[in-house]
């Protein structure tokens, strides 16, 4: 098929690698002549260069409507260039429909889709099913477009997608959805929700009224369940699994809750979650050379607070955010209160090491701040000072997982 792709973020550079490597013909547009494409390069084969039209800085209109099928990225969604390629009815998932046909479970909120989403996977793939899992090409899969692809080219039982926040009407246009489990909902990305309740009012208009499942311990997940008939909640699971903190526990009794509504057998469901392993990048607590070390993503203040309120650590090391995530700079104003002996700047997804000295020195930070270049040296600096209590997280899933391969390794 001639596919195009429409906005070369990471869902769109996600989908033209997965479309190349399915042998299709993909002419692939952004208008930004400054995108960054890195994941796109890297993703490159040569095998790949004559079935790739890439165009940057417009988009060829021509081209993008005579296509077989069009996959836009979900930040454009609104854009009338997206209602347009509706209207032609060449939408991706209106050409490839088989995906809507599967029981399709839906994870989304601010922290834990990802543990929550494989959870499920796991449970259902334990008990004979044929699961496909996938979705939001920022939390570590390859995209929706991917997902979409690998439904379709299958026969599965059930799919289990994880939902970014920021893609919420996306997605709801896009898969047909059976059951939604929402983790929390958190201040994250508010540059694009703009408040707390505009993104409380997204997660109802993605629901839908559909049979639902809520965290028993969010405030705003309370307005949505009074907005909806079809509502379940989770707490803690009161079983141990072998994950570390209590938010693990409510992703578990979610996962838990969600299997016991598509009638999974209860031995299975508590094997599954008694066995179950920390996701790559997730949350996890190892000891390194004698040192207790907790280590995992963190990119936004909640998800950060969950973590540290677990018990107190006397280092943190933490990566930082993009140039224009200023929104998650709050989770320094969390750190300022906390009262660490120290704290380590890194790059995470990007080097805004100095705009965080600077929003520091502006909270009055007094506490010992040092800035870390590059991986090696903070692993040279976990082996060479006494630290105590050490957590590892912030911004910079690919950073921090190559952190904890090498803790992993090298212990």
């Amino acid at each position: 098929m001639n596919i195009s792709v429409v906005g070369l973020g990471v869902e769109g550079q996600q989908a033209t690698l997965s479309l190349l490597q399915r042998g299709h013909n993909v002419y692939s547009s952004d208008i930004n002549r400054k995108i960054d494409l890195t994941l796109l390069n890297e993703g490159m084969s040569k095998d790949f260069e004559n079935n790739l039209d890439l165009e940057i800085g417009s988009h060829n209109l021509d081209k993008i409507f005579k296509s077989d099928a069009v996959a836009v990225s979900p930040s454009l969604f609104a854009k009338q260039i997206s209602k347009d390629i509706i209207a032609r009815g060449i939408f991706i998932s209106d050409v490839l429909e088989n995906h809507k046909n599967i029981k399709t479970i839906a994870v989304t909120g601010t922290n834990g889709k990802t543990t929550t989403s494989h959870m499920i996977y796991n449970i259902l793939s334990n008990n004979g099913h044929k699961v496909v899992i996938g979705g939001n090409g920022g939390g570590g899969f390859k995209g929706y477009i991917d997902l979409i692809l690998e439904a379709n080219s299958n026969d599965y039982e059930y799919m289990v997608i994880e939902v970014c926040d920021m893609t919420l009407e996306f997605c709801r246009y896009v898969f047909d959805i059976d059951l939604v489990i929402v983790t929390n909902i958190g201040y994250d990305h508010m540059d694009v929700h703009g408040s707390i309740e505009h993104y409380t009012q997204e997660v109802i208009d993605f629901i839908d009224n559909r049979p639902c499942i809520l965290n028993k311990n969010d405030a705003n997940l309370q307005i949505v369940a009074d907005n909806t008939e079809n509502a379940i909640f989770f707490d803690e699971y009161p079983e141990p699994i072998n994950l570390f903190g209590k938010f693990n526990l409510q992703n578990a009794h979610a996962a838990y809750l969600a299997a016991k509504y598509l009638d999974v057998n209860e031995t299975i469901i508590k094997h599954s979650l008694k066995t179950f392993k920390t996701v790559e990048g997730r949350t996890l607590k190892l000891n390194y050379n004698g040192k207790e070390i907790v280590i995992g993503k963190t990119d936004n203040v909640d998800a950060l607070k969950a973590v540290l309120d677990e018990e107190h650590f006397d280092t943190l090391i933490i990566g930082t955010p993009r140039k224009n995530e200023t929104c998650r700079y709050n989770i320094l104003d969390y750190i300022s209160r906390y009262k660490a002996d120290r704290l380590i700047i890194f790059p995470g997804l990007e080097d805004t090491t100095y705009e965080y000295v600077e929003y520091l020195n502006k909270l009055n930070y007094t506490r010992d701040v040092m800035v870390i270049k590059n991986i090696c040296d903070v692993i040279r600096y976990l082996n060479t000072q006494e630290l105590g209590k050490i957590f590892i997280g912030g911004n910079g899933q690919y950073k921090i997982t190559e952190i904890t391969n090498i803790l992993l390794n090298d212990d």
